[in-house]
């Protein structure tokens, strides 16, 4: 293998990740408006949660892609992968616990820790880690069945939608129902996706040049599932009678469907940014290896946001506006808000020794020793870093 192959970076997984990591703030912002839910809201958010899935696909994608380059020696995979996990697991548990304030209960703390429930987005590194610890079996999968990855894929989506269904209309199956309502924080809620990605990963150059000569198409394809899913929305809301919160749901089928256009389109403009000469490469960069410290701190930053515009009469006046002019504001200015300041804060943390436990990365070093560094494409985080 050249030297030139193990070290290409895929500069469109870095415009990915920004994209996505917007998805997941504007989801945690909608989430927190101080408003009643409206049907905008809803047909807005049933947009923005397709993040997650977006991230487990491109989790997968990646891990395919840095194990297909080399043999990976899976001691080692799991030993790297789980560090750069496990410890800032830890220590945003312990710190999202400690920001609730008191009364601070052991039985608590034990619970959010096994669960993932100090904060609603860290059930995605237990995910995470669920991914790593069986990934061998995924690339077993894929060399099992080389020549049917179609159907592979075509299982993943219907597995995902039924699934889906029976979560969101809280059907009951045996020994499964306990998992069918409270799926967030295990892998098999998400398996098609992972595996999915995978496929992807293993058909990368194909993939990537067939959405290069395709690119309109794929835009039009994102655009028509979201159609497809603010209509499916619409339908529950004025015909089948659900609440606007109800029916943008995660959990709802229509997530699936959008899931795939819109994680294809990430791809595409990724690609199209990178065929252009990556115009603002420095600042995508730079985001792209902050975007796991983004992930792990932006709640905590949007918690005090909120709560120092609750002080300042700020949440009373949204309570006078439009419910329309208010859900512009929380997406034109404080998701691109909490998006700058989670970023700034991250990047700052890269340079300190907190870097491992609070970025979920290594200390950023100094040019001389870039590069002992892991390429950023390849990074021990996967999809989220």
């Amino acid at each position: 293998m050249s030297q030139a192959l193990a070290r290409e970076h895929l500069h469109y997984v870095d415009m990915i990740r920004v994209l996505t990591i917007g998805l997941v703030i504007g989801t945690h912002v909608l989430a927190l408006e101080p408003i009643a839910p409206t049907i905008g809201l809803g047909a807005v958010t049933i947009v923005f949660h397709v993040s997650r899935e977006v991230f487990f696909l491109l989790t997968a994608f990646v891990l395919t892609y840095s194990t297909t380059r080399r043999k990976p020696h899976w001691p080692s995979f799991w030993r790297k992968r789980f560090l750069f996990v496990a410890v800032p697991y830890l220590t945003w548990t312990v710190l999202y616990f400690l920001a609730d304030g008191p009364p601070l209960r052991a039985d608590v703390f034990w619970q959010d820790l096994l669960t993932g429930t100090a904060r609603y987005h860290l059930y995605f590194l237990l995910v995470s880690m669920q991914i790593y610890l069986v990934f061998p079996l995924i690339r077993e999968l894929l060399r099992a069945t080389r020549g049917r990855h179609g159907a592979v894929l075509a299982a993943c989506a219907a597995f995902q939608v039924l699934f889906s269904l029976f979560v969101q209309k809280g059907w009951t199956a045996g020994v499964l129902t306990g998992w069918l309502h409270f799926p967030d924080a295990l892998l098999p809620s998400y398996l098609g996706y992972v595996v999915a990605g995978a496929i992807a990963g293993e058909h990368r150059e194909e993939l990537v040049a067939w959405t290069r000569a395709n690119f309109r198409l794929v835009l039009a394809g994102c655009w028509s599932t979201i159609f497809v899913g603010v209509g499916i929305y619409a339908g529950q809301v004025f015909i089948g009678g659900e609440t606007p919160l109800a029916a943008s749901g995660v959990w709802q089928p229509a997530v699936v469907v959008e899931s795939a256009g819109i994680a294809w389109a990430f791809l595409a403009l990724g690609l199209r940014w990178q065929d252009r000469g990556l115009p603002g490469k420095r600042l995508i960069q730079s985001t792209s290896d902050a975007s796991f410290g983004v992930y792990l701190i932006h709640p905590l930053i949007l918690q005090y946001l909120l709560t120092g515009a609750a002080a300042i009469g700020l949440i009373t006046l949204a309570g006078t506006l439009p419910p329309a002019l208010v859900l512009v504001l929380m997406v034109a200015v404080l998701v691109p808000l909490v998006y700058l300041l989670s970023g700034l804060t991250a990047a700052a943390l890269r340079h300190t020794p907190a870097s491992l436990a609070l970025a979920g990365r290594a200390r950023r070093r100094t040019p001389a020793n870039s590069r002992k560094r892991l390429d950023p494409a390849l990074a021990t985080t996967g999809g989220m870093r």
